[in-house]
């Protein structure tokens, strides 16, 4: 990524795109855009429809390679827009009452919050710039489910009952025989009906299309939206608009006979923008309510991929049989997080999943995908032999524009990055203490009698860790203080010595009995320190 952009140069390059997608008839292209059913925003649906208006799908060079795909040899890269963050220390403040949220020593309550500090731009490709493991694709699947008119007629049905059934939603939507009447449809602002009109929509598939339609009309443009009071040949640009994406989302045939009408938007490009974000934003929420409608068919088609054939690759990957039960300590490097799991087979249809510590159900494909598996802490009622550290499996090392970046073992580049190197090696002492905390609660929980080995090395290794990200040289403590300490650093990552440590503990609220346990912690260790003396 490069540096930090100059919004008013974006500005300009973005209303230049625009106007040239009018001028040379290429609207569609960024309708077809919003359509490929992932959420881009106005700015970087314009930015892609420019550069490549064919895609459909697009990622980062190293996403690409986490879902198992190369991007071909000579490919030319998109630009987007990313945001970048900076972190500020706010006050908390009370969401109902507005105040200022106070301690128990009355003093403000602070918080670290996340800003938007600007924007970079980006380099992605389009799935069709690369190559590799096949990608199941929900959309692709519900586009050929509708291609039956049974399906297409009980989603029709659903989404009428849903509209008419929602006291919150304004619209309803009704069949009416108009048979001297040649329009398909009409939306009645008054009233807040749709109406199709079965003397011409006689067809499941004419119905469907006349009912997106329609009420895309009638979210854009009831009584509470400004656009109600412009022309009608804007307001049927607009849900014409709505209606494409929405029917090319779902694999319908759809055309756009508003062009003219569009054109003239080139006239007005601040007019065409907010057009057009209404058209985005309302297609993306009917998009996302007919999806909850197919919901258990979208269900089934992600438990349909093929579940035997990832636990197979898994089994062979990590030499074990899933039968066995075993439970894996697993760890995010994108967040430092570090879990452990237990595989268990499902009595309902066979499948393997993965349960967390904290009860959370995963499926096996998250371990390709999110997490990587760094131990197998039990297998067949025994401690597993190997015990592998995080500061083994992660390093950081330099990449490009002198950036920093977490390295699995094995050589593979995750996507968190860091400006500075010091920054990148505390993020893995924090994940190195969240393993040491994780693998104590999973030694609290076994049910494994003879846990000593695993325990000892442990025992050892949080001092260790401890010891070495507050910069204390030569740490003995006992390692019930040690845990107290380490779930402190979790929660606040930034006291990073040993004075600062202390300082933070004596500063907390003495009748709190976790503070009480932090300052024994502390205290412990001074006298432990006196003796050795």
């Amino acid at each position: 990524m490069s540096n930090k952009v100059d919004l008013t140069e974006v500005s300009q390059r973005l209303e230049q795109n625009l106007e040239d997608l009018f001028k040379n008839d290429r609207f569609q292209d960024l309708l077809n855009v919003m359509a490929s059913g992932h959420h881009y925003s106005f700015h970087n649906s314009l930015l892609i429809a420019s550069q490549n208006p064919e895609s459909t799908m697009i990622r980062g060079f190293k996403q690409w390679q986490e879902l198992g795909r190369q991007v071909n040899k000579g490919e030319k890269s998109i630009e987007i827009l990313v945001p970048t963050f900076q972190k500020e220390i706010e006050q908390k403040i009370d969401t109902k009452t507005g105040e200022i949220l106070k301690d128990e020593q009355g003093d403000a309550e602070l918080e670290v919050k996340e800003q938007i500090s600007g924007y970079v731009f980006g380099k992605v490709f389009d799935v069709s710039q690369t190559s590799g493991r096949e990608l199941p694709n929900v959309r692709d699947f519900v586009q050929n489910d509708l291609q039956s008119e049974e399906s297409l007629s009980e989603l029709y049905e659903r989404l009428v009952e849903q509209v008419n059934k929602d006291s919150k939603n304004p619209l309803s939507i009704i069949e009416e025989n108009h048979e001297n009447e040649s329009y398909g449809g009409f939306y009645n602002r008054n009233t807040g009906k749709v109406v199709i009109n079965t003397a011409v929509s006689k067809t499941m598939d004419a119905k469907f299309r006349v009912v997106i339609h329609e009420y895309a009309h009638g979210l854009l443009h009831n009584k509470t939206n400004e656009m109600h009071q412009f022309p009608q040949g804007h307001k049927e640009a607009q849900a014409e608009s709505a209606a494409y994406i929405v029917s090319k989302y779902y694999g319908l045939d759809t055309n756009l006979t508003s062009t003219g009408y569009i054109a003239t938007w080139a006239q007005d490009l601040n007019l065409a923008k907010q057009a057009i974000r209404e058209v985005q934003q309302v297609s993306s929420q009917m998009i996302e309510q007919i999806n909850i409608l197919q919901s258990e068919k979208i269900k089934e088609f992600y438990q349909s991929i093929d579940p035997s054939k990832v636990k197979s690759e898994l089994e062979e990957k990590l030499n074990l049989n899933f039968k066995g039960a075993p439970t894996l300590q697993l760890v995010d490097p994108k967040n430092g997080l570090v879990l452990f799991a237990k595989v268990e087979e499902s009595t309902r249809d066979n499948h393997f999943i993965l349960r967390t510590n904290t009860n959370r159900l995963l499926p096996l494909s998250d371990l390709e995908s999110r997490y990587h598996v760094i131990n197998v802490l039990e297998n067949r009622n025994e401690i597993g032999k190997e015990f592998k550290k995080v500061e083994d499996f992660m390093k950081i090392t330099k990449i490009e524009d002198g950036k920093y970046a977490v390295t699995l073992e094995g050589g593979k580049t995750t996507e968190r990055t860091f400006m500075k190197k010091l920054e990148g090696q505390k993020f893995v002492q924090k994940a190195a203490i969240a393993q040491s905390l994780n693998t104590d609660q999973f030694l609290s929980v076994t049910n494994v009698k003879e846990t000593g080995h695993l325990y000892q090395k442990n025992k050892e290794l949080l001092n260790e860790r401890i010891g070495k990200y507050v910069k204390e040289k030569s740490r003995k403590a006992e390692h019930k203080h040690n845990v107290t300490i380490g779930w402190h650093l979790m929660k606040n990552p930034l006291l990073q010595s040993k004075e600062a440590l202390e300082k933070d503990i004596h500063s907390l609220n003495p009748h709190n009995n976790q503070t009480k346990e932090l300052k024994e912690a502390v205290v412990t260790k001074g006298k432990e320190l006196e003796l050795e003396k």
